[in-house]
This record gives C-alpha cells, structure tokens and sequence, in this order.
C-alpha cells in the first residue's frame, strides 16, 4: 500500500497540500477542509503499519482521549476517520514552531520564557489530568509555540485514561527515554505524577540548554532517570523556580506536586487559566482559535506558516480582533451566547461588542445620553438608564441570572462610598451561582483596596484572581488598574 500524495482527497473532505512532518506512527499534513473553507493538518496512519493492529487502535484512542479535551493550551482535535482502511486525524493547526525546534535554534532561554512556556503545559496537563487523560509523552517535540506566545499540547498518541490498562504490549515502555519517569522506566503504569516528572525534565533542559539524562543508550537513559540526582540547574535560576522542579523530578511520584495546577501557580502562570466551570457545569471557558500553521501532531518539528483561510473562519478571527481589551476578557470567560450585565456600560463599547458576538447583552448607565448612543450602535442588546444602587432582576425586566457581571471603567468610583457594599450584594444577587463578577478598580482615586476588599467580602463575594489591568499580565501591587474576577461564595 502505497502512501498518500499531495491532491489526495482523505475521507472525500480533506485535500492534502504538503507534507510536513513523518513519525513512527504516521505521517501529518497540511490540508485544506473543503467543507469548512479552512486549513487542517491531518495525522494519517502510515501504510506500513497497518498490519499492526495495536497502532491503529491507538489512533483510534488518540481521538477518543483528545476529543474529550477542550483547553486553549490543548490542541484541538476536529475529526477522525478512516481512509482506504487507514485511520486519519484531523487537528488544528498552530502557527508558530515546536519547542523542540526553539530548544534547537536558541539553547538554553530565559527563566521568564521557561515560567510562560512550562506554566501553560501545566495548565494544559492540568485539563488533561483533570478529565482523567495522562499524556505519558511530554517533551518538547509534543509543545507547539504559536506566533503570540501561547502552548499548545499536542500528539496524545500514548495517552490513555487513567485506570486503564492502555495498549501496551507485554514487556513494552512507552514514552521516550530522556523524558521517562523513573516508574515508567521500571515498569511500571503511567500516572498524572509521571507527566510532572517529564515536565519538570523539560523545564531542566529550557533553563540548562541540554537534557539532564543523557546517556549513550536508550536503556543506560532510562536507568539514569531511576538512579542519577537531578542535576545541578545554572545559579541565575531563582531559587523558586529551582525548588518546583526539584519537586518534579523527585524519584518517588508521592512527593512530586499535588497537581499540575500546583506547578503552573508556584511558576506565577495560574491567571492564565480564568478558573471557571468546566462545560456542563454553567458557563465555561472558551477561546476564539486565532490563525494556524503548524499542525497539531507534528511531533517531528516540522512548520508550516500557511494562515487560516475561508470565509467563516476569517470573519470569526477579524471580528475578535476588533474587539475592546475588555470585551475579549469577558468573552472567553463564557459559552457563546451566555448572558452579560454590563454595568456602567457608557456608550456600549464593551456590551455592544459581545452583542454582535451573539451574546444576550443587558447594559445600565445613569447617563440617558450613553444609553441613547448605546441603543443606536448596537439595537440588539438590551440598554437601561439606571443606577447601580438599584440593580435588582426585576427592575432589569429579567427573570433568569446572569453569568457574567462586568462592572468596569472604573464607574465604581462614581458611586456614593457608603453605598459601595449594597451595589456588591446587588450584583450578587443578579450572578448565577457559577457566573463571575468582574470589577475593574483603581488604586489612585482614594478608594483604597482594603476598603474595596471589605465592600466585595461582606456582600458574600470572593476573589479568584487578578490581574494588571486588561492586557491580561499578573496582577501587580504598584498596578494602578486592577480587574478582579469575583464568584459567590
């Protein structure tokens, strides 16, 4: 059976364009989705081992397990299906390049670099494990690196449920060996703990420009993972950064972090991840997929810079690039079509723009004026003059809650001090249980954060996290701007 070629159409669907990368399971391509108007990498399964059974069973696994994974630091799976009795994958594609690829070209990088670039994996792993998926195959040609700075987790060709007895063959160790725990060297099962120790190996080799087992023999590798101490890491790598990956790389899985969750806040990357119900629980996390170019499962390195192109996907990519810093914020924090308050809304920059988004906007102000600009540029949401002092459902005309309360422009500041507190318990009341309350506060304009704390807590409130104003950095304590995401307790 011979492998495909450019112009094949795989599954009638997919039109193959270049070749872009080959592994030992297959070969990955770019293609263009004829359906969707968009460009796709497809992971077909190699001809020549399609008289193994275990492989295509295992691409079969890998679309199950990936199709159950929604993260922005996951990429994500589109289709799967089978062609002239070879099984193929059809993932996004990142444009950028592998971190195997960066680790080649620049050596060792810079520990804020190495902080972003491990934090989100583990906020990746995080989802993974948290929806019962170990990777077991993490390393840097399995990390993609898009062009504005985001990780894509890719090639979940290994991964298996947890619990489940996979498919190895007897006497079989998957993975590869400068990446291997030290039980998965011995033999045993994969666990969540085994891929923080294979991402505390990456961050080793990120900070040191080289990997920390390195042995002349695949085997002598492995065994250096079950007997060798870590190595040591250069001195200009503080000694916090130092510590969590100490604790990555501990021999015994039970004294590794509690969770990949833990690694992404010890390495200040938890804000990343707006901590948000996941689907089926209320409104959950979603981000717009940007323009892609390098597939998904090209675990070889190999890059690719087409963009993403059709009609649909380039309205849906220029209509959230015009958005306000503060509309994109609240956008990914829910499901399209989710319903927001916005209050204070001025003229309806922000609420206005998730309204043409297909969000159920309601916007309040006390100025008619604003509201009046409001009702002309965006008729479809719904604008009212009120204060904030008097935010109840009722008088809103509304019946259900909301998921997503944005109280921004700093408009808190226009509201009497003594009413501060009331206007949180009202905004309480009109969030969903699972919603969240966005706030954006000023730390120059006499109302300190102390006193601001103690207005949100005694209405019930709780803060997640903070950040540095609307451009997403972690919250800073000489920031002036700070939007806080607030939930009910």
């Amino acid at each position: 059976m011979k492998r495909f070629t450019h112009g094949v159409a795989v599954g009638g669907r997919y039109v193959l364009d270049s070749l872009i990368a080959s592994g030992g399971m297959g070969d990955v391509w770019r293609a263009q989705d004829t359906v969707l108007a968009r460009v796709v990498a497809v992971k077909i399964m190699r001809p020549d081992t399609s008289a193994e059974p275990v492989f295509a069973q295992r691409f079969h696994e890998e679309a199950l397990l990936t199709a159950g994974l929604s993260h922005h630091n996951i990429a994500t799976l589109f289709d799967y299906g089978e062609h002239e009795n070879l099984a193929y994958i059809v993932m996004e594609l990142v444009d950028g390049h592998s971190l195997a690829v960066e680790l080649r070209e620049r050596g060792a990088l810079d520990v804020a670099r190495v902080r972003s670039i491990v934090g989100q994996m583990a906020l990746g792993l995080n989802a993974a494990h948290e929806a019962g998926v170990v990777h077991r195959d993490v390393k840097p040609a399995n990390v993609l690196l898009t062009s504005d700075g985001a990780v894509k987790l890719t090639d979940f060709g290994i991964a298996r449920a947890a619990g489940s007895m996979g498919l190895t063959r007897t006497g079989e160790v998957l993975g590869t060996p400068h990446y291997l725990s030290p039980e998965q060297a011995l033999g045993r099962p994969a666990t969540a703990a085994s891929d923080l120790y294979a991402l505390g190996v990456v961050a080793h080799e990120l900070l040191a420009g080289r990997r920390p087992f390195d042995k002349d023999t695949p085997i002598a590798t492995a065994l250096a993972h079950v007997t060798e101490p870590m190595p040591t890491l250069p001195a200009t790598v503080p000694s916090d950064v130092v510590d969590i990956i100490g604790r990555c790389l501990s021999k015994d899985p039970a004294m590794r972090p509690a969770s990949a969750r833990e690694v992404a806040s010890e390495l200040g990357m938890s804000w990343v991840e707006i901590r948000l119900p996941r689907p089926g629980d209320g409104p959950g996390a979603h981000l717009a997929h940007q323009p892609h170019g390098i597939p998904a499962g090209a675990s070889d390195g190999g890059s690719a810079t087409a963009p993403l192109t059709g009609p649909v996907a380039a309205a849906a990519v220029a209509a959230r690039r015009g958005l306000p810093q503060e509309a994109r914020l609240l956008d990914v924090m829910v499901r399209p079509g989710s319903r927001v308050l916005e209050v204070g809304c001025r003229a309806g920059r922000v609420g206005g723009a998730l309204s043409v988004l297909g969000h159920y906007v309601v916007g309040t102000d006390v100025d008619p004026t604003g509201i009046a600009a409001a009702e002309t540029a965006y008729p479809d949401a719904k604008w009212l003059v009120m204060e904030p002092e008097r935010l109840i459902l009722d008088d809103l005309g509304e019946s259900v809650p909301f998921d997503v309360i944005a109280w921004i422009n700093s408009s808190i500041l226009e509201v009497d001090p003594v009413h501060r507190s009331e206007v949180f318990r009202r905004l309480a009341m009109c969030c969903s249980p699972r919603g969240r309350i966005v706030v954006e506060f000023r730390s120059d304009a006499g109302y300190s954060y102390q006193a601001f704390r103690d207005d949100f807590l005694s209405a019930g409130l709780i803060p997640d996290v903070g950040f540095s104003g609307w451009d997403l950095r972690p919250y800073a304590v000489d920031a002036l701007s700070t939007v806080v995401l607030l939930s009910r307790r």
